[in-house]
């Protein structure tokens, strides 16, 4: 099961869905407010919507793959749905419940990051539209080239609105207790990846994620930004490929 970034939707997914399903069943969805998926009109549960997905599916148990946002899912999902989840591969995860006060010493790139986040919002709330969405291109997925930028940016202008406003992310339940301090409960295989040209900020919550999962391992992957699978999808497809022969 591929959960695809904040930033995104399913589409990220498209090589993936394709290459892979060719020998495993494979399943990709959009969140609430992204891709296909309308917006939510009341408070809902994303990982209660991936337990019925699956449910209505007929699968018992997947490996999840998440980005970003999508890593958060699948972290939240693993601790609520335990026997559910094969494995986990998350990309630059964010993790719930996580704060600069858990990582102190990373607080002046928190800093710095959270100046340049508040100047593109500002821009988006001033109606400089184009230049906050090229300036959020830049921020998170600045690696792209070609066809993979061009979907990016496709994806990105398409789902601003709930990037910039997160309107159904605001109604989201969210895991209680979030996860942060529950990771040592997590007992399947797990890879944490990181891009050298990823935000700085999702680094030291990347490298949290792998130091406190066990048997967890963090894998750096040179020249990628935030949207690993795009921008180097071969060091993907080989992080991949570690997992899935552990699994049924």
């Amino acid at each position: 099961m591929f959960i695809h970034a904040g930033i995104a939707d399913s589409r990220m997914w498209n090589r993936e869905f394709e290459h892979y399903g060719k020998n495993y069943t494979v399943v990709r969805f959009d969140l609430h407010g992204l891709g296909q998926t309308g917006g939510a009109t009341e408070p809902y549960w994303d990982i209660h919507d991936i337990h019925a997905l699956l449910k209505y599916l007929d699968i018992s148990s997947a490996t999840l793959v998440g980005c970003s946002n999508g890593g958060r899912v699948a972290l939240d999902f693993a601790l609520e749905h335990p026997s559910m989840v094969n494995a986990l591969l998350l990309l630059a995860p964010a993790l719930s419940g996580w704060s600069p006060a858990l990582d102190p010493e990373g607080q002046s790139v928190y800093d710095k990051d959270a100046a340049r986040s508040a100047e593109i919002s500002a821009e988006w709330d001033a109606g400089s539209e184009e230049e906050a969405l090229e300036e959020l291109r830049l921020y998170w997925a600045s690696a792209q080239v070609g066809d993979n930028l061009e979907l990016v940016r496709r994806m990105m202008k398409e789902n601003a609105r709930e990037i910039f406003t997160d309107a159904s992310a605001r109604l989201n339940r969210g895991l209680q207790p979030p996860a942060a301090g529950r990771l040592g409960s997590i007992s399947v295989p797990a890879l944490v990846l990181y891009g050298d040209r990823d935000e700085p900020t999702i680094g030291y919550i990347a490298r949290r994620v792998a130091r406190e999962i066990p048997g967890a391992r963090f894998v750096p992957i040179p020249g990628a930004d935030h949207l690993i699978n795009l921008s180097q999808p071969a060091a993907f497809d080989a992080a991949l490929r570690e997992l899935l022969p552990r699994t049924p």
